[in-house]
């Protein structure tokens, strides 16, 4: 693709080595109604985000805010509160505006094995771009791969289930579209910012235009807990019930649905605590300026 073409002839060399990366929003994906969007996003994870840190900094210090004068070290501790993300964002590499996201590993397979902050999991159960899946591997570096792609696939499976539980709630036949709708909206409910901050018709805009690229993403997961009736409409199939499957959920969701059986209350209560430290978080990493700029052009599209 275009995106992986730029990350390995321009980007990559602009940044030190990472395990893993991939990019993902609306200047991947078009979202419906809307122009392609001009800044990247990109997450890369890594092992040791202090010494990360440290040398991107010394290759990259104007992609810092403030916070570069207090030291890897003060940003990796900055970093470890949720959702567990650091990100650097509106700089420019060779003419691209980017925004990137600095995550740990370990980190990275918490959240997508049990959705400790629904954050950067939920950014992968929509369709993305991976980056360092042509990166040579070798030893360590291979089985860190080969680990993340299977936290990757369980993700999915979660995100599966979950939103077929959703769909299905109300023991009417539903159709894929409006599966692929609660799918996408799983890392969304709860969030603050889709009162204010958010286009309100986000999900909508994300799942219209890109429907065969989630029915590819999800299409041997889903075939565990739905079947078609024949019309092009989905039921759940018998033993999809959340008593019964309440050891499949990830457990962050598990340990709340046991206490009142009630799953979208669960994914509301992980996603409200970390999507509102990771954006308080986010006026210390980025910086007033561009957490003015930045916010502000989240609500000329909500409201347009």
């Amino acid at each position: 693709s275009p995106v992986q073409l730029l990350y390995r002839t321009t980007l990559r060399k602009a940044f030190p080595p990472v395990n893993f990366a991939f990019a993902y929003g609306s200047a991947v994906f078009q979202q419906h109604g809307r122009a392609k969007g001009k800044m990247l996003d990109l997450i890369f994870a890594v092992d040791d985000p202090t010494s990360w840190h440290q040398e991107n900094m010394a290759l990259n210090p104007h992609h810092y805010s403030f916070m570069r004068y207090f030291g890897p070290r003060t940003v990796r501790s900055v970093q470890r509160y949720p959702a567990g993300v650091y990100y650097n964002t509106l700089v420019t590499v060779d003419s691209q505006l980017l925004k990137y996201g600095v995550i740990s590993t370990e980190d990275l397979l918490d959240d997508l094995l049990n959705w400790r902050w629904l954050y950067v999991a939920g950014r992968l159960h929509k369709p993305v771009v991976i980056l360092t899946a042509d990166q040579p591997a070798t030893g360590a570096c291979a089985e860190v791969n080969g680990v993340v792609s299977n936290a990757i696939s369980r993700n999915l499976s979660s995100a599966a289930l979950c939103a077929s539980l959703l769909s299905g709630a109300s023991g009417t036949p539903f159709s894929e579209e409006s599966l692929f709708m609660n799918v996408a909206a799983l890392s969304y409910r709860g969030d603050f910012r889709m009162i204010v901050g958010e286009d309100r018709d986000k999900v909508k805009n994300i799942v219209k235009p890109h429907i065969k690229e989630f029915h590819e993403l999800y299409k041997n997961h889903l075939a565990e807990f739905v079947v078609n009736t024949g019309d092009d409409r989905l039921v759940l199939k018998d033993h999809v019930t959340v008593s019964g499957c309440i050891d499949r959920l990830p457990s962050c969701v598990a340990q709340s649905v046991r206490c009142d059986g009630k799953l979208q209350k669960a994914l509301s209560r992980i996603v409200y605590a970390s999507s509102w430290r990771q954006s308080l978080k986010g006026i210390g990493t980025a910086g007033l300026h561009k957490t003015l700029v930045y916010s502000a052009e989240k609500l000329v599209k909500m409201v347009n």
